[in-house]
C-alpha cells in the first residue's frame, strides 16, 4: 500500500506515548474519556485538541445528565476554547438546571442499603417536588438502568424539560429504546440529535444500533464516515475492523478434545439452569466433569438427573460426577479438577462457573478466538449481568502499571498497587465491547487453556480463596511470560452473580476480597509487573496497527 493510503497508520504513529497507551484502552467510559481530554490539553500540542473535544464529547453523550461534569467542564476556558457552540450551550444549559441538594444523607444511606424500591419511590417524590432539578432525572436513569427498569426510567423522563434540554432527554431515549431492542427506532433517534454531542456520536450510535437491527450494510457505511471522523476512536476501529473482516460472526469447532469443568457448592438451582444452558449447546464432542464442593443442598441429587441424558449426548465416560466430603474453596476444586487424570487427556481445559447462562455457540465462538490468537495463554469472553444485559461485569481487562510506583510497604492495604482497566464499569453495553484482541486478564466465569500450558503455569493459587482473584492471579503469570490472554468480545455470557451496585456484597465478603487482593500484590514484583504491562502495551500497538492496515485497505478500496 501506499503512503498516500496510510491516513490511519500516519495518524496512530504520529501521536505521543504517552496519549497512545490511554488510547490503546479504548474510547469509551467517563473517567478514561476525561482522562484523556486532560492529557491532550496539557500537553499545549495544538494537533490533540481535536482529540479532546471529542473524548469530552463522548463523555457528554454517554453521561447526558451529568450536571456536575458540564458545570466542571464548562468552568474551564480551555476546555470552552475547543468545543463547538451547539455542546457548550447544552453543558451551560444542563448545569443551570442541575443542582445537588444541600442534604443527600437519606439518599446516600439508600444507596448503601441498595434497596431499588425504596431508592426509586424517593427518587420520584424528589423530582416531583422539585420538577425543573435535573440532578432528580439523572439519578433516575442512573439507577432505573441499573435496576433495569426501562419503563420506570421512561416515565421519570415524561416532563417538559427545561429550555435547551431535549436532546439530552432524546440521547437518553436511545439508550432505552436500545434496551428495548427497538435497534431502528434507536438508530433514528440517534441519527437526529443534531449537533449537540458533536459530529461523530450521533452517527457511530446510529451505526452500533443498526448492527443489533440485522442491518450491516448501513451500520458500515456509518461507521466507516465515524471512523474517519475520529481515527483516535480506538473502540471503534476496533469495532469496525471484525465487522469488515466477520470476526464479529466467526465460530469454529475447537482444533482438538475439550474437557468442560465445573464445580459448586450449595448451588443447586443454579446449577441446574448452567447445565440446561450447556446441553442445549453446541457441544462439539466435549467431556464434562462436575466436582461437587461438599454441598448440603440437594446438589447431588440434581447432578443425577443430568447424568443420563449428558450420557446420552456426549458419550460413555463423558459426563462425570466428583464428590468431595467438604468445600475445598474455589481455587482447591479448579486444581483437583485439572489434576483429574481423565481432564488430563484432553487437548484443551475449559472452566464454567456454575451460575452462567451460555449462548448456543459460546465454544465455537471461543474456537474462533483460538484459531485467530493461537498462541495465547487463556481465551475469555465479555461478562455480563444476567438481570441487567446492558451492565458488564468483565470486558477487555489491561494491566495498569505505575513506573513511578512506591517501594514495597506491607504496612499499606494496597503494598503494590497496580489494577486492570475497567472502562466496562464507567458506562454500559452499546457494543464498543464486541471485539476480538490480546488483554492481561479474563475472568474465570468462562475461559479455556491448552492443557499443556495450564499445567505448565502451575496451581490456581489456593490462598486466594475464596474470591475471584485466583483466576486473575494466573493471568498475571501467563502475562509475566508473554502469554497474554485473548478477549472474545463477541461471546457473551450471563453471570447471576451481580457485582458492583447492583450486588449485595456482605462485609465478610469485602474483608475478604480486601485481604485477598493485598495477597495478591505481594506474589509479584512491581518490576515484573511493570515489564509485563510495558510488553502488553507492545503487542495491543501491533494488534492496533495491523488492523489499521486492514480498515484502511476497505477505506482506499
Amino acid at each position: 500500500m501506499s503512503d498516500a493510503n496510510r491516513p490511519l497508520t500516519d495518524f496512530w504513529e504520529s501521536l505521543p506515548e504517552e496519549l497512545k497507551a490511554k488510547l490503546r484502552l479504548g474510547f469509551t467510559g467517563k473517567q478514561h474519556l476525561l482522562d484523556i481530554a486532560g492529557g491532550c490539553l496539557r500537553s499545549g500540542v495544538s494537533a490533540l485538541q481535536p482529540i479532546a473535544a471529542d473524548a469530552l464529547l463522548n463523555a457528554f453523550a454517554e453521561n447526558p445528565l451529568s450536571g456536575e461534569m458540564a458545570a466542571e467542564l464548562m468552568s474551564h476556558d480551555a476546555i470552552r476554547g475547543i468545543m463547538p457552540e451547539p455542546p457548550t450551550a447544552a453543558m451551560d444549559a444542563l448545569a443551570a438546571n442541575w443542582q445537588c441538594p444541600a442534604n443527600t444523607s437519606y439518599l446516600e444511606r439508600l444507596l448503601q442499603q441498595r434497596n431499588m424500591g425504596k431508592l426509586k419511590h424517593f427518587i420520584e417524590q424528589s423530582a416531583a417536588k422539585e420538577p425543573g432539578n435535573l440532578f432528580w432525572r439523572e439519578q433516575a436513569v442512573t439507577f432505573g438502568l441499573i435496576d433495569n427498569d426501562i419503563e420506570w426510567v421512561a416515565s421519570m423522563l415524561d416532563f417538559t424539560p427545561p429550555e435547551g434540554m431535549a436532546p439530552l432527554i432524546a440521547n437518553v431515549h436511545v439508550r432505552l429504546d436500545f434496551l428495548r431492542g427497538k435497534c431502528s427506532d434507536a438508530a433514528r433517534l440517534a441519527h437526529d440529535l443534531g449537533d449537540t454531542f458533536g459530529p461523530v456520536y450521533p452517527g457511530m450510535t446510529a451505526g452500533l444500533c443498526m448492527l443489533n437491527d440485522s442491518d450491516p450494510a448501513s451500520a458500515n457505511l456509518l461507521l466507516l464516515q465515524s471512523l474517519a471522523k475520529a481515527p483516535w476512536n480506538t473502540s471503534l476501529l476496533l469495532r469496525v475492523h471484525d465487522l469488515l473482516t466477520g470476526r464479529d460472526n466467526d465460530r469454529r469447532p475447537i482444533n482438538g478434545s475439550v474437557a468442560i469443568l465445573l464445580y459448586s457448592w450449595n448451588k443447586a438451582i443454579e446449577l441446574d439452569a448452567t447445565l440446561r444452558s450447556l446441553y442445549e449447546s453446541e457441544l462439539s464432542g466435549a467431556s464434562l466433569f462436575v466436582l461437587d464442593n461438599g454441598s448440603t443442598d440437594t446438589t447431588p441429587k440434581m447432578l443425577e438427573s443430568w447424568q443420563g441424558r449428558f450420557t446420552n449426548l456426549l458419550g460413555e465416560d463423558r459426563f462425570q460426577i466428583i464428590s468431595l466430603p467438604v468445600n475445598v474453596g474455589a481455587p482447591a476444586a479448579r486444581n483437583w479438577l485439572m489434576h483429574h487424570p481423565p481432564v488430563g487427556s484432553h487437548d484443551f481445559i475449559c472452566y464454567l462457573d456454575d451460575d452462567v447462562e451460555l449462548p448456543a455457540d459460546w465454544l465455537l465462538k471461543l474456537g474462533a478466538a483460538i484459531r485467530h490468537y493461537p498462541d495465547a495463554g487463556v481465551w475469555g469472553c465479555k461478562v455480563l449481568d444476567d438481570a441487567n444485559t446492558a451492565l458488564i461485569q468483565s470486558a477487555d481487562s489491561h494491566l495498569q502499571v505505575s513506573p513511578d510506583a512506591p517501594p514495597l510497604d506491607l504496612t499499606a492495604t494496597d503494598p503494590n498497587p497496580f489494577r486492570l482497566s475497567n472502562l466496562h464499569v464507567q458506562t454500559m453495553d452499546s457494543g464498543l465491547f464486541d471485539h476480538l484482541r490480546p488483554c492481561a486478564s479474563v475472568t474465570g466465569c468462562c475461559h479455556i487453556f491448552r492443557t499443556e500450558g495450564l499445567m505448565e503455569s502451575g496451581d490456581f493459587a489456593i490462598h486466594l480463596s475464596p474470591t475471584q482473584y485466583d483466576d486473575m492471579e494466573h493471568d498475571l503469570r501467563l502475562c509475566k511470560e508473554s502469554l497474554f490472554p485473548v478477549y472474545q468480545g463477541h461471546l457473551g455470557i450471563r453471570h447471576k452473580k451481580r457485582t458492583g451496585m447492583a450486588s449485595h456484597t456482605s462485609m465478610q465478603e469485602e474483608g475478604n476480597a480486601l485481604g485477598n487482593k493485598y495477597k495478591m500484590q505481594t506474589m509479584h514484583t512491581h518490576e515484573e509487573l511493570l515489564e509485563a504491562a510495558q510488553k502488553e502495551q507492545k503487542v495491543l500497538d501491533d494488534d492496533l496497527l495491523t488492523k489499521i492496515k486492514v480498515v484502511e485497505q476497505v477505506l482506499a478500496g
